[in-house]
């Protein structure tokens, strides 16, 4: 892998601005090598498992690229406690088995101290009782269900954390926002029926508008593949709601939008993190203009920018957010690694289940030890001329 030369010079200037990072990058995958020159010790091995093949690998290759850049970065700084950092990668193809048997290799075979990913709920729900039995933190990224973390009794997955918000949290700032920025008072609603993401956004959504006051006049249901939603659309357009919510991955939230405005709906269109992709805008055309969603950060404002510029400069690509999660992931292991005062998975956990504050790009998170999820604000991105800005930090 090449060095980088002018962008880790803007990235390096950049972290010693940020209040609660602790240090500045790192870089590496299992097919490349570590920059070392200063750093002589043995290097620690960060997993990342992502969707880095299928239909939505351009999320997982955001994620890799923005733990290579960062590993970079950490390495260029004097790494961690004196050692480099090296990114080891796995396809999980975003499907369950495939992450497990991802997992599993960056376990046993490249000894990896933690892994970062995924950005899908099944497959961390799946890989959570892997990282328990190993005892090697696992960082999600936007797996947002709230078993990602705690067991179907409700039991805590010990070695399994989350950098992004729960589903639970994303749906009322979502209700919130339509009801009280909105001015919102009817909403409906199109869920994926065979999407637990979207079902349970769905969920509290609805729960949490008409605890406000709000009526959910329909709810309709279909599911990703039918590419045809008119019927379903048809019946929405009837009663003419001020908000429609559509809690779908990107691909078919363009297509749905689209399907929306043919059939004449007007209503604003709101969504969540599934929203999240430099792609969507480009499926949609026009069809989302006005519309708002929820986003663990966002690439329109200063904080991110000087990010989002050295990344585009390097691979030649926007970034998606899921970059920002390797950014903020590794650096969180750095600062926790840092207070520990030691490299071991064991005290790695200690640490993590103790952050009490660190900020990274995507703003300042503590974490609550008895659910190992953030406390942190959602972000929400409106569409304005064709292009997302930066609207607001909800909490």
């Amino acid at each position: 892998m090449k060095k980088i030369s002018l962008v880790f010079l803007v990235l390096s200037i950049f972290s010693v601005c940020l209040a609660g990072c602790s240090s500045e990058a790192d870089t590496s995958t299992a097919e490349s090598e570590t920059s070392t020159d200063q750093l002589e010790a043995e290097p620690i091995k960060i997993g990342y498992v992502g969707d880095l093949s299928g239909s939505t690998a351009v999320w997982g290759q955001a994620g890799l690229n923005g733990a290579i850049l960062t590993a970079e970065e950490i390495n260029a700084n004097g790494g961690i406690l004196g050692h480099p950092v090296e990114i080891v990668s796995a396809d999980g193809r975003g499907q369950a088995a495939d992450s497990v048997n991802a997992f599993n290799k960056l376990i046993d075979q490249d000894g990896v101290l933690a892994v970062i990913g995924t950005n899908f709920s099944s497959c961390n729900i799946a890989m959570a009782p892997i990282a328990d039995e190993n005892k090697v933190p696992l960082l999600a990224t936007a797996a947002s269900n709230s078993k990602v973390t705690v067991d179907a009794d409700g039991n805590l997955h010990p070695y399994s954390f989350r950098i992004g918000f729960i589903d639970p949290f994303q749906g009322q700032v979502l209700a919130n926002f339509a009801y009280n920025e909105l001015n919102a008072k009817t909403a409906a609603v199109i869920t994926n029926m065979a999407d637990d993401y979207s079902v349970g956004l769905s969920d509290y959504f609805e729960n949490q508008f008409t605890s406000l006051g709000g009526e959910v006049v329909i709810t309709v249901e279909g599911q990703s593949g039918d590419n045809d939603y008119r019927a379903q659309l048809s019946q929405i357009a009837e009663l003419n709601p001020d908000v429609l919510m559509i809690p779908w991955t990107y691909k078919d939230v363009a297509l749905i939008a689209n399907q929306a405005r043919e059939l004449g709906i007007t209503s604003v269109l709101i969504g969540g993190d599934g929203w999240d992709s430099a792609d969507l805008l480009t499926i949609a055309g026009s069809a989302l203009e006005g519309g708002y969603y929820t986003s663990q950060a966002s690439y329109a404002n200063e904080v991110t920018k000087p990010f989002a510029e050295a990344y585009t400069e390097e691979f030649g690509i926007t970034p998606e957010t899921e970059a920002l999660f390797t950014h903020d992931g590794l650096y969180w292991i750095k600062d926790a690694l840092e207070r520990a005062g030691e490299i071991d998975s064991v005290a790695l956990h200690d640490a993590l289940e103790n952050t009490v504050s660190f900020t990274g790009l995507m703003g300042e998170m503590s974490i609550d030890p008895s659910t190992h999820n953030p406390i942190k604000p959602a972000v929400i991105n409106t569409i304005k001329d064709g292009v997302f800005e930066y609207f607001g930090s909800y909490k």
